[in-house]
């Protein structure tokens, strides 16, 4: 059942991927704006849409990937790289952040410590590998990565 409307304007039928790529590029605009915190979450939410939309295509998204790598650096070395945790243990860790400022459960504290900034930055190339992967141009890519280059000497 949907929703009653306010009439205001009329439903929009829209792809997946190109919600995404308008969340990866409002993403990447508030992190131009120094508005990490925001980034942080559209561009979960972009990477999120765009690895399920790889996983449908029968693809990985780049997390499965670079976990991947992790183990076979693992095997080819012996080396306990990411302290020897599974995957799924991996993309915890790596989404805690997301997943820290989008939800909040009765037994967590209601203050988190967190890097916006870094984890908008990975965040962000997340979703552009993702975008990429899937032979989507997101407008504002070379924006963000002209800043990168000029800020942080990338």
């Amino acid at each position: 059942m949907r929703s009653p409307t306010l009439g205001y304007e009329d439903d929009t039928e829209i792809s997946k991927s190109e919600i995404a790529c308008e969340q990866l590029t409002e993403a990447i605009t508030l992190f131009l704006q120094q508005k990490f915190l925001c980034a942080v979450t559209l561009a979960g939410a972009a990477e999120g849409i765009f690895a399920g939309v790889l996983n449908a295509h029968g693809e990985k998204a780049i997390v499965e990937r670079s976990v991947e790598a992790i183990e076979k650096l693992r095997e080819a070395t012996g080396l306990e790289a990411m302290e020897n945790l599974p995957a799924n243990r991996i993309y915890k860790q790596w989404n805690t952040a997301r997943n820290a400022i989008k939800h909040h459960d009765k037994n967590e504290e209601c203050i988190v410590t967190i890097n916006f900034f870094d984890e908008a930055y990975w965040m962000i190339k997340r979703a552009l590998s993702n975008a990429s992967n899937l032979g989507i141009p997101i407008s504002n890519e070379i924006d963000f990565e002209n800043w990168c280059i000029l800020e942080l000497h990338l």
